[in-house]
């Protein structure tokens, strides 16, 4: 049975070959030259990607300027409140089909300061910046990155299809060998090779979501910083009659220690005091008078 699959398994490849050979051996058509370089048709991409693949390449569907892009940008802004412009940012993102993935306020000494991590639809993002700049004092710094990933996305399409076709065959496979052997361990080798390949597809299936989601939607990396000239000479939370009335409690907590103290002085303390003092005076007569009884004696 395993000189069978052997069998098999090299028609297999041998069907592969043929198809690749009969692929490199169609002509080219015509190429338009495009700004200095070349340009194949779609049909010219297609009998590539069948030469290369085995299937049709995904460079071949995919429109020459829809590119892939990751975008991100790092602002930092003055703000003359803090909380307010939390607020109209986190509005004006959402105004835009964005949403805020983190956010932290925190107090340095008299000043509140705060971060934001924005998402926003690529295509918005140029818009959620002009609506971040309005809301600030002044911009600080602004800077903005992208990375191109459509080749590594095509080059995953290319190697979904592989892995796809060759789940598809290693299947048809895996029947024959049901129908024909009755070894259970060589029907456990087929299904390890299968899901072995399925491991590998569902692991390029992943890759491929998260680059169209990272490509789908831009990041903002975004620093607030409040405007010490714009901060006000008396805190707005600041209440006299508060500070008074702590005052006030605290004097009294003080004169109520002084008067505790007073209290346990005169009824604990110095009673114990009078009658070690008298016991001591005692002692101290009884003394004296044997003293006095040995020098006369």
């Amino acid at each position: 049975m395993r000189t069978f699959i052997a069998i098999l398994l090299l028609a297999l490849v041998a069907a592969c070959y043929k198809v690749e050979h009969q692929a490199a051996s169609i002509p080219e058509k015509a190429s338009i030259d495009v700004a200095g370089g070349m340009r194949t048709s779609a049909a010219d991409a297609g009998v590539a990607g069948v030469a290369m693949y085995g299937v049709d390449s995904p460079a071949a569907r995919k429109p020459k300027g829809d590119r892939m892009m990751i975008r991100s940008a790092t602002v930092a802004i003055v703000v003359s409140d803090t909380t307010s412009a939390i607020n109209g940012i986190t509005h004006a993102t959402e105004g835009e089909g964005g949403y805020v993935s983190d956010s932290n306020i925190w107090r340095d000494g008299e000043l509140l300061r705060g971060t934001m991590t924005l998402r926003v639809p690529a295509a918005r993002l140029a818009a959620t910046l002009g609506a971040i700049r309005k809301l600030a004092v002044r911009v600080q710094n602004e800077s903005l990155a992208s990375q191109e990933v459509t080749e590594e996305y095509v080059d995953l399409e290319a190697q979904l299809r592989n892995l796809e076709a060759t789940e598809t065959e290693l299947r048809q496979l895996m029947t024959l060998v049901r129908e024909r052997s009755k070894k259970a361990s060589e029907v456990l080798e087929m299904h390890r090779q299968l899901q072995a390949i399925r491991g590998q597809i569902e692991q390029t299936k992943g890759r491929m979501r998260y680059l169209s989601q990272m490509t789908s939607f831009a990041s903002v990396q975004l620093s607030l910083i409040p405007d010490a000239i714009a901060q006000p000479v008396v805190a707005p939370g600041w209440q006299p009659l508060v500070v008074v009335k702590n005052a006030s409690r605290a004097l009294v907590a003080a004169m109520q220690v002084v008067a505790n103290g007073a209290i346990w002085f005169a009824l604990y303390v110095l009673p114990i005091l009078l009658l070690a003092a008298a016991a001591l005076s005692a002692i101290w007569k009884l003394l004296s008078r044997l003293t006095r009884s040995r020098v006369a004696a």
